[in-house]
């Protein structure tokens, strides 16, 4: 039982300091789509400025949440910057 303490206290030792993350890596069309979520732009508004349907910016979306494990778009968003990926000029 000591072991188990002492595993769960390193695991939680430093919490403001956690492992580092890798940044997963994104196609072209997921980061340019992130670049406009950054923007604050909605999927209508991404899909008509580039000329694509709502759903499969939805899809690319989906596929950004998983990548980097979130559940909204803009959590994506904050992840991508926060590991490190230039969004916007």
């Amino acid at each position: 039982m000591n072991n188990s303490i002492r595993t769960r206290e390193s695991l939680y030792a430093n919490p403001a300091h956690p492992l580092p993350q890798p940044m997963p890596t994104l196609t072209k069309k997921e980061q340019e789509i992130l670049e406009w979520c950054a923007r604050g732009k909605t999927s209508a508004e991404i899909a008509l400025i580039l000329n694509r349907s709502e759903t499969t910016i939805n899809f690319h979306m989906s596929n950004l949440r998983t990548k980097f494990d979130v559940t909204s778009r803009h959590a994506a968003v904050l992840k991508a910057i926060k590991l490190g990926l230039t969004l916007l000029p």
